[in-house]
């Protein structure tokens, strides 16, 4: 009979295994992440106490949303909506709407990455009912900032900062005393680089002012995200980098863009990887040595036998 101590060793492993992406990057997970999906996956049909069964029909839920997450880090697409799918499943049965906002978000997140914009957008919407349904505020703070980071792609100017400030108002009325797993990324820090984020996105789509409005916030980003959110720190990095850069602080962007090349050392991120490609593209629109020399630093680290 599956007990307390079963989901709670699960729940830990996952919550283990979700803090070691944010230091390391998806793939140095994967391995680990399988490993914990084969080991547990018993558990679905093994006898289980009757109080026990929605928390650990939760817990393999977040298990297969987390192994999502890391292939979608590692550049495993496919597997990525396999585990997703699986866990918008168990997080049904469930009946955690919350969860269910989290993996639209995180699906969402993967269309987006791969500029597939309405789709991105269509799962954000999801997201969002899930999150109504369950009033979850924080829950829909993520993903109306995300929605406006969809709209500031698409050049969607009015959208975006609409958006954006929804989400900035669900943030700040938000519970944060009890937060579940999935969720405790969204930080102000994190809010901060998600505004900037699509500050620097419409500085390239909707004009160049909005560069002005994204350094500070980025700046903020990155001196808020401690050692347990490094990739989170090198992605606002880059766009930091990015912003400075469009600003013409050339120098400065430069030495941001360096900085953010050596903190991804350490981060095994195929997303990482694809993040700082746009910035070498605006590193090489300025006739500067440095400006040059870092995007062909970026290149040789970014391509498939280069290594972060």
């Amino acid at each position: 009979m599956i007990g307390l101590s079963d989901v709670t060793r699960l729940e830990e492993d996952t919550r283990a295994l979700r803090e070691m992406d944010y230091r390391h990057g998806g793939e140095p997970c994967l391995d680990r992440v399988r490993r914990r999906i084969r080991d547990n996956l018993p558990l679905l049909t093994a006898p289980v106490a009757a109080e026990m069964r929605q928390r650990l029909h939760v817990a393999m839920a977040d298990l297969r949303n987390l192994a999502g997450w890391v292939c979608f880090d590692a550049g495993l697409v496919s597997n990525a909506h396999n585990h997703f799918s699986h866990a918008l499943a168990l997080a049904g049965i469930a009946g955690d709407d919350g969860l269910i906002a989290n993996v639209c978000y995180r699906l969402g997140r993967v269309y987006l990455h791969h500029g597939h914009l309405d789709e991105a957008l269509r799962y954000f919407d999801l997201g969002r009912l899930a999150a109504s349904r369950s009033g979850d505020r924080l829950a829909a703070g993520i993903l109306s900032v995300n929605s406006a980071w969809a709209c500031a792609c698409k050049g969607d100017e009015y959208g975006a900062l609409t958006l954006l400030d929804r989400g900035r108002e669900q943030f700040t009325a938000s519970n944060r005393t009890e937060v579940a797993a999935w969720a405790r990324f969204f930080t102000e820090s994190d809010l901060s680089a998600m505004a900037g984020a699509v500050h620097t996105t419409l500085a390239g789509t909707a004009g160049r002012h909005h560069a002005l409005a994204a350094v500070p916030l980025l700046r903020t980003a990155v001196n808020g995200y401690g050692e347990d959110m490094v990739r989170s720190r090198i992605f606002s990095l880059v766009l930091l980098s990015t912003g400075q850069l469009i600003e013409g602080d050339v120098e400065i962007g430069v030495g941001t863009g360096l900085r953010a090349l050596d903190s991804a050392a350490s981060v095994g991120s195929a997303r990482m990887r694809d993040r700082f490609r746009p910035l070498a593209v605006q590193a090489r629109r300025h006739d500067h040595a440095g400006a040059l020399d870092l995007a062909e630093r970026i290149d040789a680290r970014t391509t498939p036998t280069g290594a972060l």
